[in-house]
């Protein structure tokens, strides 16, 4: 299990409805974005490893989307295109906390890059919700500072879709 700073309390809902199938899980804790490949030689080859920041938060994510997958009753992958949805929370800095006014959530337009946020989260659910991250057509993600007092979250939802129409 991914050791992290806060206590990580996960919610996991499913749904069947029509021929879309979707999972959806929330994870209390920062999240984490992949991290550059680490490159180092080992007999005269070069060979790339992910950072172990990286590669444990992955971990985390993995064993999640397997929970939430076996309580969602789904036995395997994903089949199709996927609809990824993610939302990351990112905890206000103390710096910026009020005590008459507190502050609401706000956009979080530093780093890490969202592109970076949703990567980690889609490396740990290949072959666990989806055979591979090629089958993602669609992403909606965004990344948010809490309101003062919210802990820092990662919601991430993956729906099966159907066929694809002119309209």
């Amino acid at each position: 299990m991914y050791a992290h700073r806060y206590c990580p309390y996960i919610d996991i809902r499913s749904e069947h409805g029509g021929n879309m199938e979707a999972v959806k899980f929330r994870i209390k804790a920062e999240p984490i974005a992949q991290g550059r490949p680490r490159l180092t030689t080992i007999h005269g080859q070069a060979r790339a490893f992910d950072p172990k920041k990286s590669r444990d938060w992955k971990a985390f994510i993995k064993d999640v989307a397997e929970k939430a997958m076996y309580d969602a009753g789904h036995e395997k992958p994903f089949d199709g295109p996927i609809l990824a949805r993610m939302r990351f929370g990112f905890e206000l800095p103390k710096s910026h906390h009020r005590k008459r006014t507190p502050k609401p959530r706000q956009w979080h337009t530093k780093r890490p890059d969202i592109d970076n946020l949703s990567k980690a989260i889609f490396d740990a659910c290949e072959s666990v919700v989806f055979m591979n991250d090629t089958q993602i057509v669609r992403i909606v993600a965004d990344k948010i500072i809490c309101e003062q007092g919210e802990a820092p979250f990662v919601v991430a939802e993956f729906s099966q879709l159907g066929e694809l129409t002119d309209a």
